[in-house]
């Protein structure tokens, strides 16, 4: 989640590295349309992503929360020809404007698009492992689930990515802020108690609007 309007210090970064070509910016229209900017990554993440999956030379990427296609059109455009994005979504509406996303840009034959809930389609998953990457942008209250999937099915030196592991703000409070439910709070917290493990992952937490944490896994 990011807010709608950006700084000027995002907008110069965004305008000097991140610029959306018309197929991103189509899929970020349709998002507006629907009244779901917000709910995904912007550009400057998604050229994050990008960075990270070319620095470790990820060829096997897993991304849980498809969304329209944003973010996947992101990764996809980071890895090699022989590279592919495994991504996970339960919303049929969102599978379907994603497939068609990931058509216009031109990168439908390095993605595979699962439609469903992501605990099945993760057990599904395991026989295509160890991946590279697996990046986390879906139901709050399951990323600690998605963590101890991501930590058994990486290889060591994979990266988790996770976006909103703030949870704009509300995680660091000392009790549940209202912003949140506590389902939510308590497991999000969970998650960064567990990432933040010296004896399992190399980590941070980037302070973007919503926080993107990323992990090396030991």
């Amino acid at each position: 989640m990011r807010p709608e309007e950006l700084s000027p210090r995002d907008y110069y970064i965004e305008n000097l590295y991140a610029r959306e070509d018309e197929g991103l910016h189509a899929i970020k229209q349709r998002l507006v349309d629907a009244g779901r900017w917000g709910v995904n990554i912007g550009a400057n993440e998604g050229r994050m992503l990008q960075m990270f999956i070319k620095m470790i030379q990820a060829k096997k990427v897993v991304e849980i929360g498809t969304l329209f296609g944003y973010s996947g059109v992101w990764i996809a455009r980071a890895l090699p020809r022989d590279g592919h994005l495994f991504t996970i979504e339960r919303d049929h509406v969102c599978v379907r404007m994603a497939r068609n996303a990931f058509e216009e840009c031109g990168v439908d034959d390095r993605v595979t698009l699962l439609e469903g809930e992501a605990t099945d389609k993760l057990l599904e998953l395991e026989k295509e492992g160890p991946f590279d990457v697996v990046f986390i942008d879906a139901n709050k209250s399951s990323y600690f689930d998605y963590l101890m999937w991501a930590e058994r099915n990486l290889r060591s030196g994979g990266l988790i990515i996770a976006d909103n592991t703030l949870l704009g703000g509300g995680v660091t409070a000392n009790e549940k802020p209202e912003s949140c439910s506590t389902r939510q709070w308590t497991e999000m917290r969970k998650f960064n108690e567990a990432i933040s493990d010296p004896r399992r992952f190399d980590s941070t937490i980037l302070p973007t609007s919503e926080g993107l944490t990323v992990a090396i896994k030991s």
